[in-house]
C-alpha cells in the first residue's frame, strides 16, 4: 500500500530536477528540461489524485490549499530573497545593473505590477511567458522573444513559472478529480486544443509547447487517470507487487538516464511519457516502500527551485577560476553545489514547514 502523503516518485523526480539543472548549464542531459517539466506534471497529477480521492488526506479544501502553500511558497520565497540580496550585492559591488532590475525598470506601470505580483505570489508566472512589449505597450504576445522588452527576464526565480502551471492545477483539482466524467471531458478538450494549436503552427513553438496550462492540463489528468484507473486495475489483477515495482522503477530510471543518447527522439518522447503513465502506480509503490528513495526525492523541489541562483552566483565564482559554468566540468560542479545547497534548504526550511504541514492535514 502507498503511504499517506509521502509519495513523490523519489529518485526519478530528483533525476528530472537534475536534468533541468543541466539544461540551464551544460545542455541536454538525461531527458532535458522540457520533457522533465512535463513528466513533473504527470507525477503531480497522480499524487494530487491520490491524496484527494483515495487517501482523503485533507478534511477540507482549505487545508489542501494551505498544505500546498506550505510546500511551495516558503522555500520559493527563501530562494527569491537570497536572489534579490545577491543581485543587490552584485550591483553595489560591481556597479552593474542586473538583468532582473533593468527589465523591471524598462516596463510601464502595468508591466511592473504584473511582474511584481507574479514574483511575489507565483500565480501568473507562467502567463508572464506570454507577455511582451510592443510599441511601448505591455501586452499578451504569441512569442515572448519577439518583444522590445523580454518581460520574463524580470522573474527573480525564472524557472518558477512551472509553479504557476502547478498552482493552476491545484486550484481546480479538488473540484475536478472527484468527478471522473468531468476529468475525462477536460482531458479530451486539452488534447484537442493541443492538436489544434499544432495544426495552426503555434503548438510546436515556445511558449506554447509546454508552458500553456490549458494544453498541459492533459498531462496532469493523465497522471490522475493512472491513479484512478490503472492502479485499481493492477491491484485487482494482483499485479501491483513490490518486486515488479522495483523492476519497473529501475527500467524508467534507466530510460530517463540514457534518453538523450537514443535516436528517434520524437518516438522516444512519446514512448517514455506512455511508459511513465503506465508504470506510475509502480513508481509510487517503490518509493513508498523504500526510505532512501523518499529521502532522495525530498531534494527534488529544492534542487529545481534553487539551481538558477547557484548558476548565477557560483557560476560567476568558478568562472573567475577559469571554469565556465556551461562546460561539462562547470556544470557538474553546479549540480554538486546545487545538491548541497538544496540539502541545507531541506534540513532547515523544508523540515520546519513539513511539521506544520503534518498538523494542517488534521484540521
Amino acid at each position: 500500500m502507498l503511504k499517506d502523503g509521502k509519495q513523490n516518485v523519489g529518485s526519478i523526480r530528483t533525476l528530472l530536477a537534475i536534468a533541468v539543472v543541466f539544461a540551464h548549464s551544460y545542455g541536454f542531459i538525461f531527458v532535458g528540461g522540457t520533457l522533465a517539466v512535463q513528466l513533473f506534471y504527470v507525477i503531480s497529477g497522480f499524487l494530487i489524485s491520490y491524496i484527494l480521492v483515495e487517501a482523503r488526506t485533507y478534511r477540507t479544501i482549505s487545508s489542501f490549499y494551505i498544505n500546498r502553500f506550505l510546500r511551495l511558497f516558503p522555500i520559493y520565497w527563501c530562494v527569491a530573497l537570497i536572489t534579490i540580496i545577491a543581485v543587490l550585492f552584485a550591483s553595489l559591488t560591481f556597479d552593474e545593473t542586473h538583468l532582473i532590475v533593468s527589465t523591471f525598470n524598462s516596463l510601464g506601470f502595468d508591466g511592473k505590477l504584473s511582474l511584481g505580483l507574479s514574483n511575489l505570489l507565483l500565480l501568473g508566472q507562467d502567463w508572464i511567458m506570454f507577455t511582451g512589449v510592443r510599441d511601448g505597450e505591455f501586452q499578451f504576445v504569441t512569442d515572448f522573444i519577439q518583444s522590445e522588452v523580454q518581460v520574463w527576464q524580470g522573474l527573480v526565480v525564472p524557472q518558477a513559472w512551472t509553479l504557476g502551471v502547478e498552482l493552476s492545477f491545484y486550484l481546480i483539482a479538488p473540484f475536478v478529480l472527484i468527478r471522473r466524467n468531468l476529468m475525462l471531458v477536460l482531458l479530451i478538450c486539452s488534447l484537442v486544443l493541443r492538436g489544434y494549436l499544432i495544426y495552426i503552427g503555434l503548438g510546436t513553438k515556445d511558449p506554447w509547447t509546454y508552458r500553456f496550462f490549458p494544453t498541459e492540463l492533459a498531462l496532469f489528468l493523465l497522471g490522475a487517470c493512472a491513479h484512478q484507473f490503472l492502479k485499481p486495475l493492477y491491484e485487482k489483477k494482483g499485479l501491483l507487487t513490490e518486486k515488479l515495482s522495483t523492476v519497473l522503477t529501475s527500467f524508467i530510471f534507466l530510460y530517463c538516464t540514457v534518453y538523450f543518447l537514443l535516436p528517434y527522439r520524437g518516438i522516444n518522447t512519446i514512448a517514455l511519457i506512455g511508459a511513465f503513465i503506465l508504470f506510475l502506480p509502480y513508481l509510487f509503490m517503490f518509493q513508498s516502500t523504500n526510505r532512501w528513495d523518499r529521502k532522495i526525492g525530498e531534494l527534488s523541489y529544492p534542487i529545481y527551485i534553487s539551481h538558477m541562483l547557484v548558476i548565477w552566483t557560483f557560476g560567476y565564482i568558478i568562472g573567475k577560476l577559469g571554469i565556465e559554468y556551461n562546460s561539462l566540468t562547470g556544470s557538474l560542479l553546479i549540480v554538486f553545489i546545487t545538491i548541497i545547497f538544496s540539502q541545507i534548504i531541506n534540513l532547515s526550511i523544508g523540515k520546519f514547514f513539513e511539521t506544520i504541514r503534518t498538523k494542517v492535514k488534521t484540521l
